[in-house]
């Protein structure tokens, strides 16, 4: 009589929280425009023409949490090696993952010509993650600057973040 065996082989794929929470080195890197705000000259508005520019680099720490797993909620710390840490939340579904925005209060712009300050800039990113050890997010960057009482409009052009899982 002949032995008839089954063998069932099961496969469990994780995703969502699962799948991101962890420790990861990072480095963003990319371009904004940045223009004066519009100026009434008479009785015309003139508006300054765009200037894009490259913000310099930052690399750092970054940590996601699970917060609510059946959710698909986390909690990212974002530990930038000039010392500025910021937290925010954000939701994993797949391997996607959507940050919500978060406040910083000053931006490197890599052009010697900029010497004034930022404020309020928001950040938010949305990130994908690729062999379960790299997310590279697409970075949104919005705000204000100040240089010689001249107000600036900052607005993302492109801008990654690439976390390398540690």
């Amino acid at each position: 009589m002949a032995t008839l065996t089954v063998l069932g082989l099961n496969s469990c794929r994780k995703g969502g929280v699962s799948l991101f929470a962890g420790d990861y080195s990072f480095k963003t890197s990319g371009e904004i425009s940045i223009r004066a705000e519009a100026e009434i000259q008479g009785n015309d508005i003139v508006i300054p023409a765009a200037l894009n520019v490259s913000i310099a680099d930052e690399i750092g720490q970054l940590h996601i949490s699970a917060s609510d797993k059946g959710n698909g909620e986390v909690i990212v710390v974002i530990n930038y090696l000039n010392g500025d840490v910021v937290t925010t939340t954000g939701t994993c579904k797949g391997n996607t993952i959507e940050l919500d925005e978060f406040y910083r209060n000053s931006l490197p712009i890599s052009i010697s010509t900029w010497a004034g300050t930022t404020s309020a800039i928001t950040v938010g990113g949305t990130g994908q993650i690729y062999d379960n050890d790299m997310i590279v997010f697409n970075m949104t960057y919005n705000g204000k600057g100040i240089l010689d009482k001249v107000t600036y409009i900052i607005k993302d052009k492109d801008i990654k973040m690439v976390a390398y899982r540690n």
